[in-house]
């Protein structure tokens, strides 16, 4: 017992180690200015609307990916939501979106399940100030509204999964949620992009 307490805290200081590492957090910001620089560069409009007009499951499926990716950064998903759905169609666009956010959003609430258990959460959950520890967040309606957060998406599923929210409500506000943000993205959004 006292062996595995040990070796919790011995990840715990490791990960608090890295994330204090300045290095590793200037590195991040270069690497994401990075990506965005290239992606600007070196993306042609014209031919990304061919590949995927010529290759459509494989968008889809790189879509997926890039939705998935975008679950490890705050950076928001509507954009690539509105693109897709000009050029692919705002059902397709809603679909996609729905299962790449849905699949980040069960690897985000695993790994707040995990980290929960590493640090014994369900015991320090007594000591959060503020009456946190009475916060009701298996109500539907906490879940839902969790979900209209703008950048805090992220960071709540990662809460959802500290707080062990029973996976099925977890799954099914989200999923919910997701259907109703990406549908107002990919119909009214791209209506507006398409006026101009």
């Amino acid at each position: 017992m006292n062996t595995k307490l040990m070796s919790k805290k011995e990840i715990l200081r490791r990960i608090k180690k890295i994330g204090e590492n300045k290095a590793v957090r200037v590195g991040m910001v270069v690497l994401s200015v990075l990506i965005v620089v290239l992606i600007s560069v070196y993306f042609d409009l014209t031919e990304a609307q061919a590949f995927i007009r010529a290759n459509r499951p494989q968008a889809a499926l790189i879509s997926i990916g890039i939705y998935f990716l975008l679950g490890f950064t705050f950076l928001p998903a509507s954009p690539l939501t509105l693109f897709l759905s000009v050029f692919m169609g705002p059902w397709n666009a809603v679909a996609i979106a729905v299962i790449g956010n849905t699949l980040a959003a069960l690897l985000e609430y695993q790994i707040g399940y995990t980290m929960g258990d590493l640090v014994d959460f369900e015991d320090k959950k007594k000591r959060l100030p503020l009456g946190l520890d009475e916060l009701p967040i298996t109500s539907p309606f906490l879940l839902m509204a969790g979900r209209m957060l703008p950048l805090g998406k992220r960071a709540f599923s990662v809460v959802c999964g500290a707080y062990q929210v029973p996976i099925g409500k977890y799954i099914w506000t989200t999923v919910l949620m997701y259907v109703i943000d990406a549908t107002f993205v990919a119909f009214i959004g791209a209506g507006i992009v398409r006026l101009f």
